[in-house]
């Protein structure tokens, strides 16, 4: 097994492969193979089906040559954008460049000067940016996951992204390089973060993970209206509201949430579940509808967001749960609603790092919507994370398959979903999680969606609810 440096004779190559020894570098054509672990720097010599990783494929290089193609792109998915020729049209307080690898923000350096050019290509920290503090930077955060995002949008797996922040607090993406010029601070953090990664790759599996879930749902009343969650519920604790508040006052809180205690099956992770839910009925009226899906009422999208614990972040595993998650569990849900709620949320690749020191995954929309679907999706997300070094097939690295994705268009995603389910089958821990996962390909096969319109206490069959449909 091999580590290749594919590249194209750049300096920043040169300096990586003298810092990294056991990284072999390789320039012009060269026939991949099944063994080999490969870094593309800017080379898009060689088929990517024929090694092991990749690491920023072939078509997300492609995806990066013409500025303006890959602004396009960009904002399509629902990244803002300066878009070229219109660099006067908005006024940036701040400019920022963030090196990315592997899911995370390396570092983050910004312009001493407001002047910085615009209509240029980046690919280097240049003298007029100073590495600052994420801990105490103001838009450190939003910054740095709009850097993340840009680059997983495009298939990458790292690269340098340049991002303006506007007079009124805006983040824009100004341009992104697969191919960050190496020296002094950029180089450290290149080689460090690659070598990371090569021991993670050389690291035994992980043999048991922790799964948790936020899980939201909306309240609607017997007039069809909706209700904010934050009338009846605490803001913390097992049951209360999401963060979300209307027009951002702080005080009406529209999403309901619970949060289960986690642990290492997803099976029980569902029994927890339900105990939550039995909870949530303590505290609301019995008169009020519970909501589940993608967008119960209009501009309020819902998410099923899935907790790991003890599972490092890797973008080859964020890759795997778009591909053999999110993908099949767009098949079964509201495509109307779906289309609507991405990809503003939703988003693929969308995982946020937390302060326990696990990540979650925010991709999906509230899979709440009956316990067998809610069985099934977490044994999904249990299968596909244990492994996910098997799981290579990447449908959605297509921008016109991510189209689909956003679109809700299932019947473009219908062949791939089979090639996907396949691969799950054929996966150890299938047999294991088989009764469970069974209504995936069914509804699909069946064209059937999950019931977004239903009350999830009458799917959970935690209360009798003839009372409210007759009006009383």
């Amino acid at each position: 097994m091999g580590y290749l440096l594919l590249h194209n004779g750049q300096q920043a190559a040169s300096r990586l492969l003298r810092r990294i020894p056991s990284l072999a570098g390789v320039e012009g054509n060269y026939p991949l193979n099944p063994e080999d672990r490969v870094i593309r720097w800017g080379s898009t010599y060689g088929n990517d089906m024929d090694a092991d990783v990749v690491l920023n494929p072939r078509s997300a290089i492609f995806a990066t040559r013409s500025k303006q193609e890959m602004i396009s792109i960009l904002q399509q998915y629902g990244v803002r954008c300066l878009e070229p020729g219109k660099e006067k049209s908005i006024s940036f307080t701040r400019y920022y460049r963030v090196p990315v690898f592997n899911m995370r923000a390396l570092a983050l350096f910004r312009a001493e000067g407001k002047t910085v050019w615009l209509d240029r290509r980046i690919s280097q920290i240049n003298e007029k940016f100073k590495e600052v503090s994420m801990e105490t930077d103001r838009y450190a955060t939003r910054v740095t996951r709009m850097a993340i995002r840009a680059i997983h949008t495009l298939g990458l797996d790292f690269g340098i992204v340049s991002v303006g922040v506007s007079e009124k607090g805006l983040t824009y993406v100004i341009d992104l390089s697969p191919t960050p010029v190496l020296r002094d601070r950029l180089l450290t953090l290149y080689s460090r973060a690659i070598q990371r990664w090569m021991e993670e790759e050389e690291s035994d599996p992980v043999s048991s993970f922790t799964m948790g879930a936020d899980l939201e749902f909306m309240l609607k009343n017997r007039e069809g209206k909706m209700v904010l969650a934050s009338k009846f519920l605490p803001r913390q604790g097992s049951v209360g509201c999401d963060a979300l508040s209307i027009r951002r006052d702080g005080t009406r809180f529209p999403l309901a949430e619970i949060r289960p205690e986690p642990d290492s099956s997803p099976l029980h992770l569902v029994k927890n579940i339900e105990e939550t839910l039995l909870e949530a009925r303590q505290l609301l009226p019995r008169r009020l509808l519970w909501l589940a899906g993608s967008m119960p009422f209009r501009n309020y999208g819902i998410g099923g967001h899935i907790h790991f614990s003890n599972l490092p972040l890797s973008s080859r595993l964020v890759k795997a749960l778009d591909n053999y998650l999110a993908l099949p569990i767009a098949m079964i849900e509201n495509p109307q609603t779906s289309a609507k709620r991405r990809p503003k949320y939703g988003f693929l690749g969308d995982i946020r790092l937390k302060s326990y020191g696990g990540w979650e995954y925010r991709t999906l929309s509230s899979w709440l919507v009956s316990p067998t679907v809610t069985t099934a999706v977490l044994c999904l997300a249990h299968l596909a994370a244990t492994h996910y070094k098997e799981l290579n097939r990447r449908p959605l690295l297509s921008f016109a398959l991510q189209d689909a994705f956003y679109r809700g268009n299932q019947q473009t995603l219908r062949p791939y979903f089979d090639e996907i389910w396949r691969d799950i089958q054929s996966t150890s821990t299938y047999e294991m999680y088989k009764d469970q996962l069974e209504i995936i390909p069914t509804l699909v096969h069946s064209e059937k969606i999950w019931d977004e319109s239903t009350d999830i206490r009458a799917t959970w069959g935690i209360e009798q609810i003839s009372a409210v449909r007759k009006g009383r």
